[in-house]
C-alpha cells in the first residue's frame, strides 16, 4: 500500500464495499434458507467460510476507505 494514493485507496475501498455487500447478500441468503445440518438444529446456518469472507473484506474496506481520508505525503502533493 505504499505509494498508493487516497484516490486509488478511496477507489479500492469503494470496490471492497460492494464485494462486501455481495457477501453480505450470500450470507443472508444461507442465513434465510439453511438450517444447521451440524447440530440438527432449526437455527439457520451461514459457513465460517463466508463469514470468514465478509469479514476480511469489510476490514479491508475499512483500512482502505481510512487510507482514503489521510492527507497527502509531501511526496504526493508534487
Amino acid at each position: 500500500m505504499i505509494g498508493v494514493t487516497a484516490d486509488e485507496h478511496a477507489a479500492r475501498a469503494a470496490e471492497l464495499a460492494a464485494e462486501a455487500e455481495r457477501l453480505y447478500q450470500i450470507c443472508l441468503v444461507d442465513y434465510q434458507t439453511n438450517i444447521n445440518e451440524d447440530d440438527h438444529s432449526d437455527e439457520p446456518y451461514v459457513p465460517g467460510a463466508d463469514l470468514a469472507m465478509l469479514t476480511a473484506t469489510t476490514q479491508l474496506a475499512q483500512v482502505h476507505a481510512t487510507l482514503a481520508l489521510r492527507r497527502p505525503s509531501t511526496a504526493e502533493q508534487r
